[in-house]
Parts: structure tokens; sequence; C-alpha cells
């Protein structure tokens, strides 16, 4: 028989404290993460952020939830949640587990979840199960600058693997020319000021409260802070002694999520960006500005550079629609596509029509 144990931020607190944490082969969530949600400033004080379930004395699937505030179209704010890392032990598949969480978390939630980046075999679960409906898509664009053979070859197939020193070599020839082209040809700010930040401060503030009537999760400061303050992955120096045993990403070689003032040759703050580096993929899951685009144009370019970007992702649709008519490199892009799902229930209380979703709303700038 399975049992459905649900945490809330205090219950969460005591099971990355407990002897069952650390003896555990398996946890339910990284302790820097579960760190992040229980200061989340949304999250309340009877919210379940995670679903557990046991077989006996063996936790045999996972589930988490981030809590959040959606803004209707009379913009006050109803209270919901994202669905997040739904993991099943593979030696109990078939037993209908992931469906007992989910159903569980709804019951929890009132009904009241959103969900993105998901994959193909789950769409087909929340499909069957008929709870979610399709809510919102957005199409985004990809860069792909720097050649990185070394890490894409390797895992498709056995022969590969063997001939990483090789693609290790062609990789540092072919991005020594890049540089030559790019890198030592570019790196003129054009009279733009940057300043690297790990919070947002009063005049940033400012201009990122205009943005909250329109969009539809309306981050202020203090969630900001939050995201550049409590990341749910970290750079592989930091000790993780919990790494094998969670069936997510908690380290990586390179991680840093950073804000970016930037200003004009008359210093005044014409943006104000946060950026994502995750062993050279570059996301800019906030982007928030006074009009002048050629200043992100730029600054993008100076970061692709400066930190050597492998690939560069991009949903903003204000700023996809500026990069089409002014791309960003020439190198080769691809279109990616996202798409969110949102409960029946949820998708009926009046939420705003003109939908605004910044790149990193939900879990998406943690990750």
């Amino acid at each position: 028989m399975i049992e459905i144990k649900m945490l809330n931020k205090s219950g969460l607190q005591s099971y990355i404290e407990s002897d069952a944490f650390l003896s555990s082969p398996v946890i339910a969530i990284s302790k820097h993460r579960a760190i992040s949600h229980i200061h989340n400033p949304r999250v309340k004080d009877g919210d379940v952020l995670l679903f557990m379930a046991y077989e006996g004395n063996k936790m045999v699937g996972y589930l988490g939830v981030l809590s959040d505030d959606i803004q209707t179209e009379n913009k006050l704010f109803i209270h919901c949640g994202w669905m997040s890392c739904l993991w099943i032990d593979p030696d109990h598949r078939g037993k209908k587990i992931a469906q007992k969480l989910i159903e569980t978390c709804f019951q929890a939630w009132d009904n009241k979840i959103i969900l993105t980046e998901y994959t193909e075999a789950a769409g087909a679960l929340y499909q069957k199960m008929d709870i979610f409906s399709f809510f919102h898509s957005c199409e985004g664009l990809r860069w792909y600058i720097r050649s990185d053979l070394q890490t894409i070859l390797p895992p498709k197939k056995p022969i590969f693997s063997r001939l990483r020193p090789l693609f290790k070599l062609v990789d540092g020839i072919l991005n020594v020319l890049f540089d030559g082209l790019y890198l030592f040809k570019n790196q003129n700010l054009n009279g733009y000021q940057i300043k690297m930040v790990s919070r947002v401060e009063k005049e940033a503030e400012e201009m990122i409260s205009k943005y909250n009537p329109e969009e539809l999760f309306a981050r202020t400061a203090e969630e900001l802070n939050w995201i550049l303050q409590y990341p749910w992955i970290l750079p592989s120096e930091f000790p993780e002694k919990e790494t094998h045993k969670y069936h997510f990403t908690s380290i990586e070689k390179v991680f840093e999520c950073k804000g970016v003032e930037i200003r004009n040759d008359k210093n005044v703050l014409v943006a104000f960006i946060i950026y994502t580096n995750r062993d050279g993929h570059l996301r800019l899951p906030y982007i928030y500005h006074s009009g002048d685009r050629d200043a992100l144009y730029i600054v993008c370019r100076y970061l692709i550079q400066h930190l050597k970007i492998k690939t560069c992702s991009i949903y903003n649709q204000e700023w996809i629609a500026y990069l089409k008519i002014s791309p960003l490199l020439k190198v080769p892009v691809k279109v990616i596509r996202r798409k969110y799902l949102i409960s029946k229930e949820l998708l009926n209380q009046g939420l705003k029509k003109n939908i605004i979703i910044q790149d990193g709303d939900g879990d998406c700038a943690f990750t």
C-alpha cells in the first residue's frame, strides 16, 4: 500500500535536519533547494511543498511544489503552486504512484496548479488524467555559439566516448576561431556601463515595479532577491554530500545567477536583467528596461563573449521580436518552444487575458 507524506515549510526544515535525510539512499530534495523553498517570499505556512510516496519504510516517489501567486484581470492575486521534480523509483513503476502523488497534490492545493518544462511521458499522463488545460505557449531562440562536441557527442554512441580527446581538440580550434571573430572585435560597450549585483537596489526596484501591473506573476524586488540569494544549483566547488542521492541536478561545474544594472553614458539606469550561466548555457530569466533595446543587445553580446558562453536561450517575446530583426550573432540558431499547463479550476478564476510571463517564472530561474 502506498502512503503519501506531505511536508510544509516547517516539515521540510525538519526533514533536511533529520537522521533519515542523512542516512537514506534516496532523498526527495537537496538541502539548498529545500532552504530556497522555505525562504520563498510567497510561501505560506500551510503550503505543502513536498509530497513523498512510501511503500512500507521505502520512499518510492516524490513530487515538489513551488509556491506562487498569479494575477487576475482585476489585479487581485490567487495563491497557487508550480508542480516540479516528479520522480518515481524505476522498480516501482506501473503502480500508479505518479498519479497518486498528483491527485494528492491537487487536493492539498485546492486544484490551483501550474506547470511547464515537462517531459513527453509526463504530458501523456497529464492528458490521461484530464486535470490540466493548455494555457500558454511561447517561442524562443537558442544560439549555438561555441563548439562543445566533447560534451554533446559521447553520450550518443559508445564510439564517441573513445574519441573525446579528438573532439576536445576540435572544440579548441573552432573556439579559438570564434574568439578571433567576436571576442577581441566586439567588446566595446558603446558607452554603456554594467554593474554585476547580488541584489536589487532601489533604482532598479522602481523600474521593475512598472512591470507589475502587466505581468501574470508580477515579480517584486523581494522575490528577485530571493532568486539571486537562494539558488537550487550550486557550483561544483561547493561540497554536496547528498548529490548522488538526489535524482535532479543540485550542483554544476559552473553555475551563477547574477543581476546586472545597465546604465547609459549619462549614468542613467536603462535596464536591469538577471542572467544565469549554467556550465556555459546563458539564459535571461528576467529582463526589465526603459525602452533602450540597444543596451540589452550590446550587454548580451558582452556576456556571451566575457563568459565564453556555448549556448544562449531567450524566451522574452518582446526581445525575441527585436532579435529577429537584429540578429545577435551569425551562428546557428534553433527555434525552441515552451508550453504551460494549468489546472482547470485555476483557469476559470478570471486570470489576466494579456499573458506576459517572464522566462524565469515558475522554477525556470532556478534550473
